[in-house]
């Protein structure tokens, strides 16, 4: 997952459970780059630092026992009074990643020019426009999911596309081409370079399977649907059902019944709108929860707005395979900072004593990449909490 134009957006730091074992006194104790006792323990239990963002912390062997105060950029600390190095572990905990369903519309319309009607394939849509000038929306569209999908180290994606290539023009599979899991970025890429744009536009019927499948996702991430669309709902009904003369019928109505039964049942509903004549698509938008559509008329608005969604709909949720000897004695720092165990605008745990959550403005200024280092120390009895002084 390495393309720069997202992740430089979506820079999701390392963090780190830190467990102080068999700590005592009441000297504040702090916390220090490398070195210390952390060279003793073995390579597979120290936290690596690099391309997360991460560090390697420790607790200098100079506490408790071995004698002599510690000095760091915090001052001046006293050893505990009642001895016995206060050791450290550090060990790596993964953020928790969010389940995202890309919806994508796979309608003729999308070979037409990602800025005008014109249609880059020479047929049908507002007449061909010369294949050396004309950028498409489909070849866009690639690229961007392409970036997207490889960069969002906190999304574990899958794909649905609708219609169903394989099944008629108004035709929507039960099952996503591409399910949800954490390595399917090459299968994604795959499955869109595999299908060439050419159905009707059944998004209710789309929206609904979505939503059947996302149910049926066991796991505990957040989930959400991205919806990519250039253009009408039709396929009236839902189902296929078309008007005299094999007219295409609006499906709006449907599609916002759809898009809002997503939403009640907990996945919002984030919509792209490609191309310049798209409507509708913020009333999509509020059915889903999220407000506004994103446009995208060039290549680089598309681009924006699939590595903006990317940023929203990623988790604040951080996890580690070891519960806390004393989940009192949890300490959750930010850029150093500590913050207030608070579920409203601070942390709590999440589902259990391994999973930390951020909330309220911590987590909003984690996701707009204003924070950058989230760690966790677990707490010495009889010790205020650490000071990170590196």
């Amino acid at each position: 997952m390495k393309n720069s134009l997202v992740r430089s957006i979506l820079k999701v730091p390392t963090l780190f459970f830190v467990m102080c074992a068999g700590c005592s006194g009441a000297g504040p104790i702090p916390i220090t780059a490398g070195g210390g006792s952390s060279a003793s323990k073995p390579s597979s239990e120290i936290g690596q630092g690099g391309g997360g963002g991460g560090v390697i912390i420790s607790i200098p062997p100079s506490i408790g026992g071995v004698g002599g105060a510690s000095t760091g950029v915090g001052g001046t600390v006293a050893p505990p009074s009642t001895g016995g190095n206060c050791g450290l572990i550090a060990k790596k905990a993964d953020r928790v990643p969010a389940d995202v369903l890309l919806v994508q519309d796979a309608s003729g319309s999308m070979t037409s020019s990602i800025d005008s009607e014109c249609d880059c394939a020479g047929s049908l849509f507002g007449g061909g426009c010369g294949r050396g000038t004309c950028v498409d929306r489909w070849s866009t569209l690639k690229t961007a999911v392409a970036a997207a999908v490889t960069a969002s180290s906190g999304i574990e994606w899958g794909l649905e596309l609708f219609a169903d290539p394989d099944d008629g023009d108004c035709a929507v599979a039960s099952q996503p081409q591409v399910p949800i899991g954490p390595n399917s970025a090459t299968a994604i890429q795959q499955e869109l370079q595999s299908v060439r744009p050419g159905s009707n536009t059944p998004t209710a019927a789309a929206i609904t399977a979505a939503t059947a499948y996302l149910k049926t996702v066991a796991d505990s991430n957040k989930k959400a649907i991205l919806l990519s669309t250039d253009g009408e709902p039709n396929c009236g009904g839902g189902g296929g059902r078309r008007g005299r003369g094999g007219s295409d019928l609006d499906d709006l109505p449907n599609t916002l019944n759809a898009i809002q039964a997503a939403a009640a049942a907990g996945f919002p509903v984030y919509v792209v709108g490609i191309g310049p004549s798209v409507q509708n698509l913020d009333s999509m938008a509020q059915a889903g929860g999220t407000s506004n559509y994103y446009p995208a008329t060039s290549p680089q608005q598309l681009n924006d707005a699939l590595a903006q969604i990317s940023k929203v709909v990623a988790s604040c949720s951080f996890t580690g395979a070891t519960p806390p000897p004393d989940p009192n004695l949890v300490y959750v720092y930010v850029d150093k900072q500590l913050v207030q165990k608070d579920p409203t605008n601070g942390w709590d745990f999440g589902s259990d004593n391994t999973t930390v959550v951020l909330h309220g403005s911590v987590c909003d200024a984690y996701m707009a990449g204003n924070s950058k280092l989230v760690e966790i120390v677990f707490g010495c009895p009889n010790v205020p909490p650490p000071q990170i002084i590196y």
